[in-house]
């Protein structure tokens, strides 16, 4: 009779030391579910190259890392850059320098062309992160020469109807809302419009694109020095290339 309930109770012992390690082989696989589930997030690596840049400015390079809605820096940027029409050609690569927590820069002076290239950024959990960029350098040398519409006018049409809308005077320091009434044939022409900003005075000219707004080219550009501004409007597409001066006063 002994022998029989020692069987028993060694049976049973067994099984519950066969249970009890079920149970804890749950317990740690939903553990290591719910750490899976709450790993911090990847690190958002954001790249910013402007589309157009004219030749005599530099080309600025830009990305900046995120990671759980904070700014964190990065192991390595790197942007390798060519020209569209020598894919052969050997690759130019600029290495970016930290600015400030999270955002990097790199510059480059370009000849005109249109250009395409990668960046390459790894960040500090030994990820790569890597991603197609193209853009155009623009020579706009030929402009200084002179100032008539005639020489501003390549391929014109002769049913383009440009109109401005802005003020023409406005004070030195004021950011003047500018916007342009573009029509060909009677109606609203699609094109990159921008303004060139000449102010009296001031050797470097800034460009500012304009964006389509119902029927209205529209845009911001801010005065900081008294004296006459010329706002020159560019108008281009695959048919035509226009030009047109607004003058500006801009008082002290």
């Amino acid at each position: 009779m002994k022998k029989k309930t020692l069987g028993m109770s060694a049976a049973l012992m067994a099984t519950g030391i066969f249970l009890a390690g079920c149970n804890n082989s749950d317990e740690k696989a939903m553990d290591h579910d719910a750490m899976q589930g709450s790993g911090k997030p990847s690190v958002d690596v954001k790249v910013d190259v402007p589309a157009k840049t004219m030749e005599d400015d530099k080309v600025i390079f830009k990305a900046t890392a995120v990671e759980d809605k904070k700014a964190v820096n990065l192991e390595d940027v790197t942007f390798e850059i060519w020209k569209a029409d020598e894919k052969d050609a050997a690759h130019k690569k600029i290495k970016a320098t930290l600015k400030k927590t999270g955002s990097y820069q790199a510059e480059a002076t370009l000849a005109e062309g249109e250009y395409e290239g990668l960046y390459h950024i790894n960040d500090k959990k030994g990820l790569h992160h890597m991603d197609k960029i193209s853009f155009t350098v623009m020579d706009h040398s030929h402009e200084e020469a002179s100032h008539t519409d005639a020489e501003h006018d390549h391929a014109s049409s002769e049913n383009l109807a440009v109109h401005y809308m802005g003020a023409t005077k406005v004070t030195a320091g004021a950011t003047l809302p500018v916007s342009f009434h573009i029509f060909e044939d009677g109606k609203v022409l699609k094109a990159d419009v921008q303004v060139e900003v000449i102010e009296e005075g001031v050797e470097k000219h800034t460009y500012i694109p304009l964006t389509l707004k119902d029927d209205m080219y529209v845009g911001q550009v801010k005065l900081a020095h008294a004296g006459q501004t010329t706002v020159r409007l560019h108008v281009e597409n695959d048919q035509l290339h226009h030009h047109q001066d607004q003058l500006i006063t801009v008082t002290p």
